[in-house]
């Protein structure tokens, strides 16, 4: 029996000649401490540093080679069959630039659903045992390829395991969404499939993936060392003959519904409850991380609480179905520009580097202050780049304590195993306190984050420039002031820039560039160089008050409080802005931003960019009063917070609030371009994703205004 696919891929296949076809290269070796032989499928294909991808050609290659080695095994030639990728990567999933040209075309994209669902059958289907050695990156439709197998080995050190499909716009529609919750249980299961997607796109290492029950095993050797084949397939050969036994102890039936619909029919009341608080909590997490916006989300929701409920088939039919409608919707050409336009290409090639100038180099380093966002800011250079790094602050007693705040921190990583002890310790060597400017003197870069006061922030580099070399580089971390106000004194305005850092410094990827009509190129080349070295994406924008972030979500706490002064009740308020996807409703946004921060953004804003800033008297109060949270659970205030808002009238409806939110958003991009700001919506795009957690699926705010036609009602 042959397990050739009967349907005809080719009104597919026949829109893929760019494809980079992932190949499969077949073996046949000895089974280790078996009589047995065994068939080794490796995915690999010829392009330099490019991922082993799934687009249509890559499936039909392996199916075929699927279908062979099933021939094989049923004429008694093979015992059994093991799928391998070539290191560092098992099988990165979907090729979704390939699924974004063909969206421009009239192929059939639903096929990609069904043509998955084929290829996992078919590796399930195979009459001898099978084992996925995962060598590396396995996410997505790659994830799910090896799931298809009877076991899973990873190596020690390797990373990007996960299904990270809702973030894009899609589900794990290859048969993910319903066997890894059959696998790990569906608590684990919602961590991969929802929460790690919505929360900045986390991977599983293989260590974590072991612990969860997705792989089974570990070998000793490293996924690029020659003795990882020969050690999987040991272990690959223990385990068929019984010596070894492999313990899944959340696994339940992989093909059968597990209770009905019904309550009065179940099989597994404790089952039927596990399953029902897991549906819960992926609910919760959708609402919190999408606010209901997210049409993959939604889906993989429907899909994931029916699973347990249907049969392999019936949950099969039912993912092709969603597939189909999620390939053809409005909402999967923004991710895959989010994803591949925006993070996978300008954050790699950012606009605003000047060309032909060399970055200075930075081996010493000062940070003035040593409150938390200082320590923060030592620590990271600290240990990205392990170099000396000294802060400063005007009391001792505050540098002590920045030091011991820093030292902690390094405690917190060895007990993460991220360093050693002896790193730890290396690094802790090399940082040091002051209360004197002057012993900044050998620094190359030294960045404040002091006060967020203009006299405050002037006097530090008035004091600074007395103290530098005249090569040392200067930079503010301001969220909001004017870079060309703080060093309108100085005698070398021409080495500060802007350098804002998002809190909290470690988790946040986005570092936004700032230069004034004084900077020079070197410092602007400087900035870039060590953004990268950091470890973050920079976006460069030209000096305006609150910069590209913190200058868009000022408008919606501008909007927000007006329309709360005017009246408009809290929680018609937030229901209002629900769909513009932002990651949590209006009030926990700015109980995360913290309102005298807010307050004192809007300040800003309104000084430098005028009254259509609107800063709330009911914030202020809010502010002064230290109410915290003034948000509830339901999207409105406290009751505590809701005493102290004053309003006349009744407010606008929430359609207004929604239409004039959309549009003041989409006015002030169009002020920022104009104003040169930024040279096009890619980089504000970026840096709302990076930087503020907007939703990848809305493809970023521009992409977003675009679709509801805002730009074009201004």
């Amino acid at each position: 029996m042959s397990t050739t696919p009967t349907t005809d891929h080719t009104p597919l296949t026949e829109h893929c000649g760019d494809e980079v076809v992932t190949q499969v290269r077949r073996e046949i070796l000895d089974l280790p401490g078996t009589d047995g032989k065994v068939a080794v499928l490796t995915l690999h294909n010829d392009a330099d540093k490019r991922p082993e991808t799934l687009g249509p050609r890559s499936i039909d290659a392996l199916l075929e080679a699927v279908s062979e080695v099933r021939e094989l095994a049923e004429e008694g030639r093979v015992q059994a069959v093991m799928i391998e990728g070539t290191a560092p990567t098992f099988a990165a999933g979907v090729d979704l630039s390939l699924v974004r040209d063909l969206r421009g075309t009239d192929a059939p994209l639903e096929m990609i659903g069904s043509m998955g669902h084929e290829f996992v059958e078919a590796i399930r289907e195979l009459p001898v045992p099978t084992l996925a050695r995962v060598t590396g990156t396995a996410l997505g439709g790659g994830l799910e390829l090896a799931l298809a197998a009877d076991y899973r080995i990873g190596h020690p050190g390797t990373r990007n395991i996960g299904l990270p499909e809702i973030r894009l716009g899609l589900f794990p529609g290859w048969a993910g969404i319903f066997d890894l919750p059959r696998l790990i249980g569906p608590e684990q299961a919602v961590t991969v499939i929802f929460e790690n997607p919505l929360n900045s796109n986390r991977t599983l290492t293989s260590e974590q993936a072991r612990e969860a029950g997705i792989l089974d095993a570990l070998t000793e050797a490293g996924a690029d060392d020659d003795a990882a084949r020969p050690e999987a397939l040991a272990w690959f050969g223990e385990v068929v003959t019984g010596r070894t036994e492999v313990h899944r102890p959340e696994a339940v039936d992989p093909d059968a519904a597990l209770f009905a619909a019904d309550t009065g029919a179940q099989d597994d009341p404790a089952l039927r409850e596990r399953w029902e608080q897991a549906v819960t909590r992926a609910r919760q997490v959708v609402a919190r991380k999408t606010a209901g916006a997210s049409d993959a989300a939604n889906t993989a929701l429907e899909l994931f609480a029916a699973g347990p409920q249907q049969t392999r088939a019936d949950s099969r039919a039912a993912q092709i179905e969603a597939m189909g409608e999620l390939v053809a919707g409005d909402q999967l050409p923004s991710a895959l520009y989010a994803m591949l336009d925006l993070v996978t290409h300008r954050a790699k090639h950012p606009s605003m580097v000047p060309p032909s100038t060399e970055p200075r180099r930075i081996g010493r380093v000062g940070v003035v202050g040593a409150g938390l966002m200082a320590s923060q800011l030592a620590l990271l250079f600290l240990t990205r780049l392990q170099v000396p790094v000294m802060i400063s602050d005007v009391e001792r007693s505050r540098v002590d304590h920045g030091l011991e705040t820093i030292r902690g921190e390094l405690d917190k990583l060895v007990a993460k195993g991220r360093l050693s002890e002896e790193q730890a310790g290396q690094l802790g060597e090399l940082v040091s306190g002051t209360v004197d400017t002057s012993d900044y003197a050998d620094c190359d870069l030294v960045i404040e984050a002091v006060f967020e006061e203009t006299s405050v922030k002037k006097e530090v580099f008035a004091n600074l420039e007395r103290s530098v070399g005249e090569d040392c580089i200067l930079a503010t971390n301001t969220s909001s002031l004017l870079v060309s106000e703080m060093v309108e004194d100085l005698a070398h305005p021409e080495r500060v820039i802007g350098f804002h850092f998002f809190n909290p410094v470690a988790v946040m990827p986005l570092v936004e560039i700032v230069r004034t009509e004084h900077t020079d190129d070197q410092a602007v080349a400087t900035a870039f160089d060590l953004a990268q070295r950091l470890g973050k994406v920079a976006v460069g924008a030209r000096d305006s008050s609150g910069f590209i972030v913190n200058r868009i979500l000022g408008v919606v706490l501008s909007e927000v409080g007006r329309d709360l002064d005017e009246g408009a009740p809290a929680q018609r308020i937030s229901e209002a802005l629900r769909s513009l996807g932002l990651p949590m409703d209006a009030f926990t946004l700015i109980d995360l931003v913290g309102l005298p921060i807010g307050v004192h953004l809007l300040e800003s804003l309104r000084t430098y960019q005028g009254e259509r800033f609107h800063v709330s008297g009911n914030f202020r109060r809010l502010a002064e009063s230290k109410i915290r949270p003034i948000a509830d659970r339901s999207g409105g205030l406290t009751p505590q917070a809701q005493e102290l808002i004053e309003a006349e009238g009744e407010g606008k409806d929430a359609e207004t609030i929604h239409t004039d939110a959309e549009e003041a958003l989409a006015r002030e991009i169009t002020r920022m371009l104009e104003e040169g700001v930024v040279p096009d919506r890619a980089d504000i795009d970026l840096a709302m994703i990076l930087g503020a957690n907007w939703p990848f699926f809305n493809g970023g705010i521009t992409r977003y205004l675009d679709r509801v036609g805002a730009f074009d009602r201004i």
